[in-house]
């Protein structure tokens, strides 16, 4: 291809240059250039060539026999057509990111501006570009298991037994329920207890399996927060094994097909309710496992397609308004504000969470489903929690007028028999489901039915037993069991005679309950029925309030007062014939209950002693205990504290805390508590503390040394009550903080400690915000100091910060639940906490980050800056803040040292290498500088040449000169440049050789 001289004299060409003074001067330019450069390494022949035809190039370009209209056209065919070629091929799409066009400038040794020039003359539209990490997407949704996964994968084998593989199914197994993992904890939870109890209370294998998944329910689904970690688990095996599914299929036809993509991609949208997450995590899933999938022309029919909240696609092409699969509205109206939603959104703009309505549609399924077995308290139940969660459903209200239909019809028959089942009276509960059935025709539960029939079945036969046998002990157990199975059934009573009257009773006082134990007879047949009054003895079972029907010898009873008198009597029952009343010590029980969690901490000339709520009818009576053995009383109170004032510091008081009860007109005291204080003047509390991630697991935590006391670093997953400068005692704040160990600083963190600073690391790996307080302690007293929060999770990492249309971009990895940032920078140092008055503060909420994707700062001058950003939360209406990211952004200018290299030679003496360094400025620091030479070329890379000489570091006034010695045995085509010799110089230098000058020395 002939040379086309636009190109070659880098001119433009479209519009075309037509000023021949500037074509010229151009000439003369580029003439020079290759002149000095025919021996260059790559170019030297092309630029020999192009030397030898600047008189063609004069012609062709100036005076009236120019062809400047063909090369121009010439140019713009051979620059254009390689670009537009790609961009037709790219921009198939519609449109080209900036990403790609800076690929394509580069491969193609263009201008950007070129590539940007030609997208829009083929109307291709330029987007920015968006970083695609698919690594990272893959690792988060893939490769990296969720939370607890190996504590779920434990259960595996025991849920395996039932034939589920998850605690939902297990819960819900052979009942008609779809969505158990949407119902909220205390209906999963309150679903296990009853499995506990009325499927796995055998001593069997089976009933043992099952108690411990129950048991596993209880922990998992504790709250919200534990139930979303197991829900994440669920979400992620179902996601993995679609994605190994998709490996699975391109390993035997060696590529995805766009049919065989677009439907893993509708499995993937049903589980994210999100098409585009879902193309997202396949698309990186493809890149990372090097499946070959093209997406190129798969077709985009998205506008036509809503995605329910059961991750239903749904075309709407046909005006479709609610799910095909599940019959919910496509678009539903806020219960909070009213906007109306996309039912796949997971919160709305008010900030209505719609999972809400998930746990709500899952009730009213349960609900629908009791109604239908007519159970009806159950059923109002669930849709009062519907309503909580749903206010306004339309589901809810139809639902509420079924059940009220249901209740006008068989309402009172089904309570009476609902009430005969629980009282095991199966006899009457026969004759009620019977009378159901006459009113209501449909209705039908097998479950009710199987459980009369055989309970009926069972006691009828153990009567038959009873009845043909002689022996009174065989009797006696046969019915009982006969009488446990059914309570009425006919007879029973009639061939028991009553049980024998309880022995050993008496009743003793515990801290804060009552203990009424007797003798259990060896008898299985006989109950024992434990009744308490308040108002007098009990002669039988009729005259109190019954607090305990079992087999054991004893009972607790702790739903008592303190200084209230209590009456018990214990009677032994046998298929529902009672003795009369116990045989032993009967006596009024009065319990006084003692005062508890008694407290002392110090103040100056004064001692606070605090303890728990006390019983209504109770006194606090405070007692000073002097050296010699005697009392002073100091105060009656009904509060939960005291301050005790007027005394002497660093002195040792004692005090006997009891309560005081007027019992039937009689006062009675407790033997109380001794606790001791010393007033002491307080230390001042720690105002700064500053904590960082050093590593993972692994925090410090730095703050200023107190003049008195020690200090010991507190924490809690729970946000404390106490606040900066109160005064607790140490036992207080050991029942309520957990105290960390101390471990020594960083190396790091270590070296920047100030003079007046200290610190200690701790080890932390939860995944809960861990809030921490350097406390003061001193004579058994605690000052809180300020709170900081420690959370792997809460950490801001700064990805980057760049100058951007004069302006300075930070780029950061946002942390979860983060409301909104605090920069501050200085120009001298980092800043030392987020209270470091010094600094230039600046307040990002999270929605002006997600707007520019950035925190945008308008200062951009040029010096340095010192940046530390703080994550901020919301925690209960206060602000909280994470550690502080520390980076250091450079933005003064480069100062440019250019060098020239000269040779001195002589006959007679030394010859010299002379190198002759200036800058821009007249005053500048030359940093260190290696001189390194090459054979054969010019060095191109540091570690390639062979060290000649090294220039020490020096500041220079206008220039300066450094003579080399020249070996005399110096090598033919022997070439030297100068480089920093250390890397990091260059982010504030820049060195370039002089022009003129040469890097070949001999």
């Amino acid at each position: 291809m002939a040379d086309n001289w636009y190109i070659v004299l880098e001119l433009e060409f479209d519009p075309p240059v037509e000023d021949e003074k500037t074509i010229a001067n151009r000439i003369e330019e580029k003439s020079k250039f290759w002149s000095t450069h025919f021996n260059d390494f790559k170019m030297g022949a092309q630029y020999r060539s192009w030397h030898q035809n600047i008189p063609k190039i004069k012609k062709d370009m100036i005076g009236p026999d120019n062809i400047r209209k063909q090369l121009a056209a010439d140019a713009c065919t051979q620059v254009y057509g390689p670009v537009d070629k790609f961009l037709k091929t790219i921009g198939r799409k519609g449109n080209i990111t900036s990403d790609e066009g800076d690929k394509l400038a580069k491969k193609l040794k263009i201008s950007i501006d070129i590539v940007k020039k030609r997208a829009k003359s083929l109307g291709i539209t330029w987007t920015s570009a968006k970083s695609v990490d698919y690594q990272t997407t893959y690792d988060k949704y893939y490769k990296t298991k969720p939370q607890n996964a190996a504590s779920f994968e434990g259960m595996k084998q025991m849920l395996s037994s039932f034939g589920v593989d998850n605690l939902y199914d297990f819960l819900y197994q052979n009942t008609s329920i779809k969505n158990a993992n949407r119902l909220p904890c205390e209906t999963l939870r309150q679903r296990a207890a009853e499995k506990k109890k009325t499927e796995f209370y055998k001593n069997d294998s089976v009933s043992g399996t099952g108690s411990k998944l129950c048991g596993q329910c209880d922990i998992v689904f504790k709250d919200e927060k534990s139930k979303d970690i197991y829900d994440k688990y669920l979400e992620y095996i179902k996601r993995k094994a679609i994605l190994d599914d998709a490996k699975s299929i391109a390993d035997i036809s060696g590529e995805l097909t766009i049919e065989q993509g677009e439907d893993i991609i509708g499995q993937l949208t049903q589980l994210f309710r999100d098409r585009n997450l879902a193309e997202e995590v396949l698309i990186a899933f493809c890149k990372v496992e090097k499946i070959a999938y093209n997406t190129g022309s798969a077709p985009d029919n998205r506008k036509n397609i809503k995605i329910c909240r059961c991750g239903c696609m749904n075309d709407v092409s046909d005006g479709r308004k609610v799910c095909s699969n599940c019959g919910l509205e496509l678009a539903i109206k806020c219960p909070k504000c009213g906007t109306e939603n996309d039912a796949n959104i997971r919160v709305c703009k008010c900030g209505f969470k719609f999972e809400n309505l998930d746990k709500a549609v899952a009730l009213c399924e349960q609900a629908e489903i009791a109604i239908e077995t007519l159970d009806f308290d159950v059923a109002q139940a669930h849709l009062n929690d519907a309503e909580r969660y749903w206010s306004g459903s339309s589901k809810v209200a139809s639902l509420r007028q079924k059940l009220k239909e249901f209740k006008d019809r068989v309402g009172a028959e089904v309570a009476r028999m609902r009430e005969a089942i629980k009282l095991k009276k199966y006899h009457e509960a026969k004759k009620q489901y019977q009378t159901i059935k006459k009113l209501f025709t449909s209705y039908s539960d097998v479950e009710i039915e199987n459980e009369i029939e055989q309970a009926i079945s069972n006691a009828k036969k153990l009567f038959e037993q009873a009845k043909s046998t002689k022996d009174e002990k065989k009797i006696l157990e046969l019915c009982a069991l006969a009488y446990d199975a059914c309570a009425d059934y006919p007879g029973i009573k009639e061939l028991m005679p009553a049980p024998a009257n309880v022995t050993g009773f008496k009743v003793t006082c515990n801290n804060r309950s009552n203990i009424i134990s007797w003798t259990a007879t060896s008898d299985r047949s006989v109950r024992y029925v434990v009744v308490r009054s308040e108002s007098g003895w009990i002669d039988n079972i009729s005259s109190g309030e019954v607090i305990f029907r079992g087999s054991a010898s004893s009972y607790a009873d702790k739903k008592i007062e303190a200084g209230v008198p209590y009456y018990y009597n214990v009677f032994a029952e046998r298929a529902g014939v009672y003795s009369k009343g116990a045989i032993g010590e009967f006596k009024e029980t009065i319990n006084l209950f003692e005062v508890e969690n008694v407290t002392i901490s110090s103040a100056d000339s004064s001692l606070n002693i605090t303890w728990d709520n006390i019983p209504r009818n109770a006194t606090v009576e405070i007692y000073e205990l002097q050296s010699n053995g005697s009392s002073r009383h100091i105060t009656s109170t009904t509060s939960n504290s005291y301050l005790v004032t007027g005394l002497a510091n660093d002195t040792v008081y004692k005090f006997q805390v009891s309560l005081s009860y007027v019992i039937l007109g009689k006062r009675r005291e407790t033997t109380g508590v001794v606790v001791s204080g010393t007033p002491v003047t307080p230390p001042i509390p720690i105002d700064t503390l500053h904590i960082k991630l050093v590593q993972e697991g692994r925090f410090d935590a730095v703050w200023v040394k107190p003049k008195v006391g020690e200090v010991a670093l507190y924490s809690s997953t729970v946000k404390p009550k106490y606040r900066i400068g109160d005064t607790i005692s140490v036992s207080e704040l050991n029942r309520t903080m957990t105290q960390l160990q101390q471990k020594p600083l960083s190396v790091q963190t270590n070296g920047t400690l100030k003079n007046d600073e200290t610190g200690a690391g701790f080890d932390y790996s939860g995944s809960d915000v861990l809030f921490v307080s350097a406390v003061v302690i001193k004579s058994g007293s605690a000052v809180f100091g300020n709170l900081s929060r420690a959370s792997i999770g809460e950490t801001v990492a700064i990805k980057s910060i760049r100058a951007v249309n004069g302006k300075i971009n930070i780029y950061l990895d946002v942390p979860h639940n983060a409301t909104g940032f605090v920069v501050l920078y200085r120009h001298d140092q980092f800043p030392t906490d987020i209270s470091d008055i010094k600094t230039v503060r600046k307040h990002v909420p999270i929605k002006q980050y997600q707007l520019n994707s950035a925190i945008v700062l308008d200062s951009l001058e040029e010096k340095k800056y010192y940046f530390s950003v703080f994550a901020e939360f919301k925690n209960d209406g206060e602000n909280d803040y994470s550690a502080g990211a520390d980076y250091l952004f450079d933005n003064t200018s480069k100062v440019n040292i250019s060098y020239s290299i000269a040779i001195s030679k002589r006959l007679f003496g030394e010859s010299y290498i002379i190198l002759e360094f200036e800058a821009d400025s007249k005053e500048f620091f030359l940093p260190d500088i290696d001189v390194m030479s090459a054979i054969g070329n010019t060095p191109m890379f540091k570690n390639s040449a062979k060290l000649m000489h090294s220039i020490s570091a020096q500041s220079v006034s206008g220039s300066v000169q450094i003579k080399i010695p020249m070996p005399k045995d110096l090598p033919r085509d022997t070439y030297i440049k100068a480089f920093f010799k250390d890397e990091a110089s260059q982010k504030g230098s820049q060195l370039r050789l002089k022009l003129k000058s040469n890097y070949k020395i001999s």
